[in-house]
């Protein structure tokens, strides 16, 4: 018996909406139904792009539309909560880009929403099946360097982002908008929660230059086995780096360590009058008619199999909350100096 598409709406006509867009325009049971985005003419643009027959510039709308199953939001950081209770609210399966929230009492009412539900609410942590990640996770798990006495993250962005990629970016931080990912990946690798934090943040370049937040947050993170980790996440990195983002992780244990370098494999470089440049081999590959490649479609395609197939989510409610707990608690330790111990 042939199973019916999943009939899906891409709530943010922006980079990652269309990476969404794609991806269920693509999968042969999925389909792409509509773009909803403030800007009409951009989710206009996406919706011939990718096939979806209806465009929203009012996500309320657009939940009334018939025979929607789930939506998608990729939408900025701090807009997520309205979206995904009303979404859940009208009986829609819901994939959010990360964080979940930004405040914990934001997180609590979207709990609180997919508790009532009977829908899915899956969280796109994408790195969870970046291979090196997982790779790494694996051998973890089967003690290949024994037990993890420490470790260091590092997921920063050049000035790119904050300067000319995101108009919202005085909205959001390095911290939200990439330390959300990491912060889950050493959660996803390690198989432990954080239990304390202390942090201390730099200010002044991007605020000069017109952006009002954060330039660096340099973190300290307590796990519950005892691991000690430090992580940085960065918006000032220069944009000479022969990528946008920069992605390394160090784990040091009793036996061994493991080093992962995705960002930096030096798989293809390129240099073409504006310096050496690094393509990403990893997050997007090219594939077959009616195929996706790479983790970051992975992760969404993900989503599909959990609504129809009821595979297991990638990334839940309760991810996405204890993320934004420990984010939470290191803006606060960032802003009075203390370390900050965290309660799930």
């Amino acid at each position: 018996m042939t199973q019916e598409p999943l009939n899906v709406a891409v709530i943010g006509s922006g980079i990652w909406g269309g990476q969404h867009s794609h991806v269920f325009h693509t999968l042969p049971n999925t389909n792409l139904m509509a773009i909803c985005d403030l800007d009409e003419a951009r989710a206009s643009a996406m919706a011939k792009s990718h096939g979806a027959a209806h465009v929203f510039t009012d996500h309320k709308a657009l939940l009334d539309l018939p025979g929607l199953d789930a939506v998608s939001i990729a939408t900025p950081d701090f807009t997520h909560t309205p979206l995904i209770v009303d979404a859940l609210a009208a009986g829609k399966h819901v994939l959010s880009e990360k964080p979940l929230a930004t405040t914990v009492e934001e997180g609590e009412v979207i709990r609180k929403a997919a508790a009532a539900s009977d829908c899915k609410l899956m969280v796109d942590f994408h790195n969870r099946v970046n291979p090196a990640i997982a790779t790494a996770k694996d051998e973890i798990a089967k003690g290949s360097i024994g037990k993890t006495i420490h470790a260091s993250g590092r997921l920063s962005n050049t000035t790119f982002v904050p300067l000319e990629m995101l108009a919202w970016a005085n909205k959001s931080s390095a911290l939200w908008f990439l330390g959300s990912h990491l912060i889950d990946a050493l959660r996803f690798i390690l198989g432990d929660d954080v239990v304390r934090v202390f942090s201390m943040r730099a200010d002044g370049h991007l605020s000069a230059k017109g952006v009002d937040t954060a330039d660096v947050h340099l973190s300290m993170l307590e796990f519950s086995k005892g691991t000690i980790v430090t992580i940085e996440n960065s918006w000032v990195l220069s944009p000479d780096n022969p990528q946008i983002f920069d992605l390394a992780i160090e784990l040091v244990g009793e036996n061994g360590q493991i080093l992962l370098n995705p960002s930096h494999s030096g798989a293809y470089s390129e240099m073409t009058g504006s310096g050496l440049k690094y393509r990403d081999m990893f997050g997007v590959t090219p594939v077959g008619l009616g195929r996706i490649g790479g983790f970051v479609m992975e992760s969404i395609a993900r989503f599909v199999d959990a609504v129809l197939s009821n595979a297991p989510l990638l990334a839940d409610i309760e991810d996405g909350l204890r993320v934004t707990r420990v984010i939470a608690a290191i803006e606060t330790s960032a802003q009075t100096g203390k370390s900050i111990d965290i309660t799930y």
